[in-house]
C-alpha cells in the first residue's frame, strides 16, 4: 500500500509539473496577476499546480504511513 501511494503521488506530481510548465510558456499566470485576464491556459496552469500539490501530499502520506 505504501509503495502504491508513493508511486501514484509521484506520477501525479510529474503530470502536474509537466502540465503547469507547458501552460506557463504563454505567460498566462503573469497576465492573470497583472491584468486579471483569465484564459484557457491560465486555468490549465493553475490546475497543473493543484495536481502537483496533491501528488506531493499523496507521496508524503505514503512515506509517513505505517502499515
Amino acid at each position: 500500500m505504501r509503495k502504491s501511494l508513493v508511486l501514484v503521488g509521484l506520477v501525479l506530481f510529474i503530470v502536474g509539473l509537466v502540465l503547469g510548465f507547458y501552460a506557463s510558456e504563454r505567460n498566462c499566470l503573469i497576465a492573470f496577476i497583472t491584468r486579471g485576464y483569465m484564459s484557457f491556459w491560465t486555468a490549465f496552469e493553475i490546475l497543473g499546480g493543484l495536481i502537483a500539490l496533491v501528488g506531493i501530499i499523496i507521496a508524503l502520506i505514503g512515506f509517513i504511513k505505517k502499515t
